[in-house]
């Protein structure tokens, strides 16, 4: 059935060009548009009249502060949240309108409108990101427009757009807390970019040995045309080395000094690589409908050497977390005392774990109109396959003297399982128009077929769901520069392999409703309100999971967020003066609404009298006012910009006993810029220019601050 789909939609692709000449179908040096770049949006006049929430950042506003951090870049937009965790954006946990971030895993992340997480139905797991300086848009939705993308926008969607082809040539190079350089060649056919990028973490050890990073990237993309039919073929490797931990501190300890770091992590290590390759085809078959067929294949290998646990699992986490430590664990993992015995042995893992998520996808748009009213028709289907084969591994090591010391013949076999998933979604959407009303009504239909294979015996469980997402969106131009919008959607996450059989995908129904106004200043404000049937937690290391309850999936019961996302933003000219003005704030609450004896680490304790999750209590890491403000001043060929980050108090978990939180806190970034020629500038930017000293998270283990004061300068020559 499937190949009978994608085969009846390239017979279609190629009819057209079946009715010409054959003289006509010799290659062409002509290529696609930067306009058939795949965007969801496309640009900040469409995000405007868009019926459901939807955000733009364009290229000049990424390329004012450089972000090497997409977390910097996602906070100024509305009903993001982000949960920092090393301080460099190496592994952004990012969260919309009050889903979890960890990991990202209820946020569809593609880039170039293809899924992007190394298995996004397996393991839905964000351990791969793409590289800040490759992506020229940004287009974060939520609502209504997200309902074409899965698998798990509970909260919405992000789509990267990296570099179109047009004929250019660019080298940057920045020094300073960290080096890089990035350089592309393009033409209209053709393109080659490749970034290095390479510094120190934030946290050094109490001898002052500090701890590494690097990243490379390398794209390479080419497109043709032959008669009718547009090719291009895109491909890219990627990889990283860095010395990072998932160990924190002490409050203690982070209140003293935090950038330290314990000598136990000493030999932490995180390193991956990735392959990926798409070829793209597009075509009109009549002058108001369109295909683009799509065939991707992604591989990601990781292994991630770190810190585990103490030998026969000692709590470790509760004086971390509490200051209280009557047993001198800290002591044990700074290294100020040795092992004393086997239990005080330190658990060295090492997760190693392989991916690759593939398959081909097919849009038909169709544009026609039925009386007075248009239509923009989209029929879209894909089929995917991915997959995540786990390797974990640990060995014993000893403290002594201050250093780790490895004991021979205790490397065991922690995990070695493998999960796949294959999927099919179809999803349907109109979005009509009638004078100054438009409606968007869609749905996505999916067939999940998940399986796990314990590899060390002869055990399989499979499960298999379905689900149908829903959603209507509406849009109606009070004025021309005036617009109401109102929507409604239903929100999954799916169940993921190896479940348990009373587990239940994750649904919300989502409700908005708002205004966007273009002038004289552009102001936009959205209420929101989630109804969650059944909220869904998953276990993971990143949250303080041990291996034994790796991935492993908890119900949550019934649970609502609701809250308002503002934004507004305008431009004083005067003479060559330029003062450019932005602002956004988002207000969130987010709970539980159901009691339940609590099982997952990720919302607290899992053992004790004092477990219980109670109605009203708070979703973690949701902070419930969060402001982004920024200020800009240009004269001619300079220019200088400040953003202001606020964010509020945050819970670090939903169960009360023990419940701590990660206090608000402000930070300032500066960027100044002053162009020499009109292809060339120098630029400077400081991050956390006074110096601010923030905590971020006490997850997995420990505290854990944001990034210090940091600053780098750089030349961009562009020829």
């Amino acid at each position: 059935m499937i190949k009978l789909l994608f085969c009846c939609l390239i017979q279609l692709s190629f009819a057209q060009t079946s009715t010409e000449s054959l003289s006509s179908l010799e290659i062409s040096s002509s290529s696609i548009s930067e306009e058939d770049t795949i965007y969801v949006i496309g640009s900040k006049e469409k995000a405007f009249y868009t019926p459901g929430s939807a955000h733009f950042v364009d290229e000049k506003e990424l390329e004012t502060f450089n972000y090497q951090d997409v977390s910097r870049i996602l906070d100024k937009v509305p009903g993001v949240y982000i949960q920092e965790e090393d301080g460099l954006g190496l592994r952004p946990n990012i969260g919309l309108r009050g889903a979890h971030p960890h990991r990202s895993k209820k946020v569809t992340l593609m880039e170039d409108g293809v899924l992007v997480a190394p298995a996004p139905y397996a393991q839905p797991a964000a351990y791969y990101f793409p590289s800040t300086s490759k992506i020229t848009s940004m287009e974060v939705y939520k609502g209504p427009s997200s309902v074409q993308y899965g698998p798990n926008s509970v909260g919405g969607a992000i789509n990267m757009v990296t570099r179109p082809l047009k004929k250019g040539n660019m080298v940057e190079v920045t020094g300073g807390q960290y080096n890089q350089v990035h350089a592309y060649s393009s033409s209209k056919n053709w393109l080659v970019e490749g970034i290095h990028k390479e510094g120190n973490l934030i946290k050094e050890l109490d001898n002052g040995d500090e701890f590494e990073f690097y990243q490379n990237d390398l794209t390479l993309k080419y497109q043709t045309s032959i008669g009718a039919q547009n090719f291009s073929i895109k491909t890219s490797f990627s990889n990283e080395s860095s010395d990072e931990t998932y160990l924190g501190t002490s409050i203690n300890d982070y209140n003293n000094d935090p950038y330290t770091r314990y000598r136990a992590s000493q030999d932490d290590q995180m390193s991956w690589h990735r392959y990926a390759g798409r070829i793209d085809h597009q075509t009109k078959i009549l002058s108001n409908l369109k295909i683009q067929n799509t065939l991707y294949h992604h591989y990601f290998k990781r292994n991630w050497e770190k810190f585990n646990n103490l030998n026969f699992n000692q709590d470790f986490k509760t004086p971390l977390n509490s200051g209280d430590d009557p047993d001198n664990l800290v002591a044990l993992l700074k290294g100020q005392r040795d092992s004393e015995g086997r239990s005080e042995f330190f658990k060295i893992g090492a997760n190693d774990r392989s991916y690759f998520s593939q398959g081909v996808q097919s849009k038909l748009t169709l544009e026609a109109d039925t009386g007075n009213v248009g239509h923009n028709i989209d029929l879209g289907i894909r089929y995917h396959r991915d997959q995540v084969k786990r390797n974990h591994s640990e060995k014993l090591a000893a403290m002594i003297n201050g250093e780790l010391v490895y004991e021979d013949n205790t490397y065991i076999t922690t995990n070695k399982t493998k999960d796949t998933s294959s999927a099919l979604a179809i999803f349907l959407q109109n979005e009509m128009m009638v004078g100054n009303f438009s409606a968007k009504v869609g749905f996505r239909a999916e067939r999940v077929e998940h399986e796990r294979d314990f590899r060390d015996n002869t055990v399989l469980l499979t499960n298999n769901e379905s689900v149908f997402v829903p959603g209507l969106g509406l849009n109606y131009s009070l004025t021309n520069d005036l617009v109401v919008l109102a929507g409604v959607n239903k929100g999954v996450t799916l169940v993921g392999p190896g479940q348990a059989e009373d587990i239940t995908p994750e649904e919300a129904i989502n409700y908005e409703l708002g205004f966007r106004l273009k002038s004289p200043f552009y102001l936009e404000s959205v209420a929101f309100y989630s109804d969650y049937k059944n909220l869904k937690g998953t276990c993971s290391f990143s949250t303080g999971c041990d291996e034994n309850n790796l991935d492993r999936e908890f119900n949550g019961g019934r649970a609502e967020v609701y809250g308002l996302e503002t934004s507004a933003s305008y431009q004083f000219n005067s003479g060559k003066w330029r003062f450019p003005l932005k602002l956004s704030h988002t207000f969130t609450v987010a709970r539980f609404k159901t009691e339940l004896i609590n099982s997952n680490p990720e919302w607290g304790p899992t053992s004790g009298d004092q477990r219980t999750i109670r109605v009203n209590d708070p979703m973690p890491y949701i902070p419930q006012n969060q402001v982004n403000l920024g200020l800009g001043l240009g004269f001619m060929k300079f220019a200088f910009d400040l953003n202001i980050l606020w964010k509020g108090q945050m819970a670090d978990q939903a169960v009360a006993e023990d419940r701590q939180l990660v206090p608000s806190y402000g930070i300032v970034d500066s960027a100044f810029s002053y162009r020499y020629t009109s292809k060339g500038k120098f630029f400077l930017r400081v991050n956390n220019v006074l110096d601010n000293t923030y905590l971020v998270s006490y997850r997995p283990f420990g505290a854990r601050p944001g990034s210090p004061r940091t600053m780098v300068v750089g030349v961009n020559q562009r020829f």
